[in-house]
């Protein structure tokens, strides 16, 4: 039986994590699956006689997500041939590590946490930006008279577009992590959001094109800046977390010192096996969690 720590990239909604779960304990030789959506992993129990980590990381990129390799301390990494440190080797789960599916997500490729974070924030404020002049044309209550639209435009088709600004590009995230949370079967956050901010825009734009309406762009758009703030903050403290539980890992050292074959040993710390005797020296750092066998002098 083994345990593997696989990192998971693309976790947009709190939900997420269940849809990893479920595929990777579907497949045949897992015993457990276990997804943290605040450390952006999943913890899987298998028998490699079974599946190996390649159909783990299948199955993760399979459900809609994006599997980085092996989650382990920065410096834990395998040497290449020139004796340069290889995180290719585990993954890439270091801070050069890429999420692959971010830009499936909208926030374009090759983002890490912290960038996706940035890029709500700014879809944030373009929403906001576009919804300041869409709640002046059209006061929500008729609190006072609209300005006249710009450019001779009727103010139906004036709304249209700044609505189109304000809400397709800020909220497309949330359409396609709706769109994958129902492929997998999970109804979400996001699910929600495509019900309320897309079916008051569809139905805003039919009625500015195809039939005679009332349009509800400011009302959707208020929304959509209350919906990109909470989102916003939200992720911020899950990148927040996640780097604590980086950092928390790094404290461990590269290498211990083991009990093998009645010789002191040493190698890499994520080499440590189960039920090892491991030394610890006045000053080391304690490479693994475990129980004190015979404390020093």
């Amino acid at each position: 039986m083994k345990t593997l720590t696989l990192e998971v990239r693309g976790l947009f909604e709190e939900l997420d994590h269940l849809a990893v779960e479920r595929h990777v304990s579907a497949l045949d030789g897992v015993h457990r699956a276990e997804a943290n959506p605040a450390s952006a992993s999943v913890t899987v129990q298998y028998d490699e006689t079974v599946v190996n980590e390649e159909a783990l990381r299948k199955a993760i990129d399979a459900c809609g997500f994006h599997c980085a390799g092996e989650r382990m301390p920065n410096h834990i990494c395998q040497m290449d041939h020139t004796g340069h440190e290889d995180h290719a080797a585990h993954g890439a789960t270091g801070p050069v590590a890429k999420d692959a599916m971010a830009h499936e997500m909208g926030h374009g490729g090759g983002m890490e946490m912290a960038d996706m974070v940035r890029d709500m924030r700014n879809r944030f404020w373009v929403a906001l930006l576009f919804t300041i002049p869409i709640f002046i044309y059209s006061p929500m209550g008729g609190m006072f008279t609209p300005p006249v639209p710009p450019f001779g435009l009727r103010l139906d088709l004036w709304l249209f577009f700044l609505g189109s600004a304000g809400i397709v590009w800020p909220s497309w995230p949330f359409f396609v992590a709706a769109w994958r949370a129902l492929k997998n079967g999970v109804l979400n956050m996001a699910v929600l959001v495509v019900l309320s901010v897309g079916t008051g825009y569809v139905f805003s734009v039919g009625s500015t094109f195809f039939f005679p309406g009332v349009q509800f762009y400011e009302a959707v758009a208020v929304l959509l800046v209350f919906i990109l703030l909470g989102h916003w903050l939200e992720m911020r403290a899950r990148a927040g977390a996640s780097a604590a539980i980086r950092a928390l890992l790094d404290l461990a050292p590269p290498m211990a010192t083991v009990i093998r074959d009645g010789q002191e040993t040493e190698v890499p710390t994520s080499e440590v096996l189960q039920g090892e005797t491991v030394v610890i020296r006045p000053g080391n750092k304690i490479p693994v969690d475990g129980e004190v066998l015979e404390p020093c002098a």
